[in-house]
């Protein structure tokens, strides 16, 4: 029995090690989240990659995931087509970069967005 709680005790400790490296592996978050310009009558959003590998980004609207481009920009008539985003509301979005390992960014600052 102690070799069976030793066991797991060095699994739950390698899985946790695991978390904690890719918590915080892809680094900063992406910055300058703004309007670019406009398609379909609906703002595109575009933000400034961070320097580290990035395989794609996590929008996040109200804080849940909506989207992942491999580009950093996003339409927000996408948003509106395939993500539940409703027109006539206002959401936060904000955005997390992904590396290779699936490790995530910090979030970026939010951009409040009114959807025409």
């Amino acid at each position: 029995m102690a070799k069976m709680m030793k066991r797991v005790g060095m699994i739950v400790a390698g899985v946790l090690l695991l978390f904690t490296q890719n918590a915080w592996a892809a680094g900063p978050a992406p910055s300058n989240l703004r309007q670019t310009g406009v398609f379909a009558g609906q703002p595109v959003l575009g933000w400034d990659a961070p320097a580290a590998v990035v395989s794609y980004y996590r929008v996040l609207v109200d804080g849940s995931q909506a989207y992942r481009p491999r580009v950093p920009s996003v339409k927000v008539d996408d948003l509106v087509k395939y993500c539940h985003v409703l027109r006539g509301h206002t959401y936060s979005i904000s955005v997390q970069a992904v590396d290779p390992t699936g490790a995530r960014s910090e979030t970026s600052e939010s951009l409040q967005v009114t959807v025409a």
